[in-house]
């Protein structure tokens, strides 16, 4: 049932392998874009090995979705205007059928399920089925999406999910970079961030007087600091814990 997987494809996905198709014309910030990037990465991780966890605990009653598992990697995540496309590594022609037929729509509806991140499979040309070794990925290098609004709204919901949904299994900087989003999209702050200089965890957020206030008046959990380095800025030095503290009481409204 498994097949061989080149030693090095077997690393977890990660930020690096996340490709974003943006139309050139796009203003959104950059660290917007790394910060999502770094949170799809988390969730379609933890998804992917929720899903294959269940599949083998399972693969007496479905042998198919279980041998589909075992024999696929994830080489990267395409987020493109129509939702986040996993382009994988299959080791060999009986996975690949299967991959394209019905079981490969079970685990990527299983696998939406778990990741509340709309996903599909990278399209693939039919003759690479005889073969062994296949990748299916998004051919295009860099789509250029027709539609910029289409592009707009889907990175939106990309990070609505991220602004309502704690990461299950949070990498150094996602419970900071989850409340920066929270922070842009429920309050309308574009605040600053510096991890410079801080243990694993720990980072500051910056902004002007009267953002201050309110997240004070919003019943922020440390002390503000003046930062006169950056010119009338209020810093605020949180935990991870407490970025999601933080994060859930702006997201849910409470």
């Amino acid at each position: 049932m498994l097949d061989t997987v080149p030693p090095h494809l077997l690393t977890p996905l990660t930020p690096d392998g996340v490709r974003w198709h943006a139309s050139p014309d796009d203003q959104r910030d950059a660290d917007v874009i790394e910060a999502t990037c770094a949170v799809l990465a988390e969730l379609v991780c933890t998804a992917w090995q929720t899903v294959k966890e269940r599949a083998a605990d399972n693969r007496a009653d479905d042998p198919a979705l279980h041998r589909l598992m075992v024999n696929l990697h994830i080489e990267g995540l395409d987020v493109t205007a129509s939702g986040c496309a996993l382009s994988l590594y299959v080791a060999g022609r009986g996975s690949h059928d299967l991959l394209h037929a019905r079981t490969g729509e079970r685990m990527t509806a299983a696998l939406t399920a778990v990741a509340h991140v709309p996903l599909r499979v990278a399209a693939c040309s039919s003759r690479l089925r005889w073969t062994r070794g296949i990748y299916c990925q998004e051919r295009s290098p860099t789509p250029v999406p027709p539609d910029s609004d289409a592009v707009r709204t889907a990175r939106e919901r990309l990070e609505e999910v991220i602004v309502g949904q704690r990461p299950a299994d949070d990498g150094p900087q996602a419970a900071s970079l989850r409340l920066l989003l929270v922070l842009r999209h429920r309050l309308g702050i574009h605040a600053g961030a510096l991890w410079a200089g801080h243990p694993d965890g720990v980072f500051t957020l910056r902004c002007g007087p009267d953002d201050a206030r309110r997240l004070i008046a919003l019943g922020m959990p440390v002390r503000p600091h003046l930062d006169g380095d950056v010119g009338v800025t209020v810093g605020f030095t949180l935990t991870d814990q407490e970025c999601h503290t933080v994060a859930d009481t702006i997201a849910t409204g409470r």
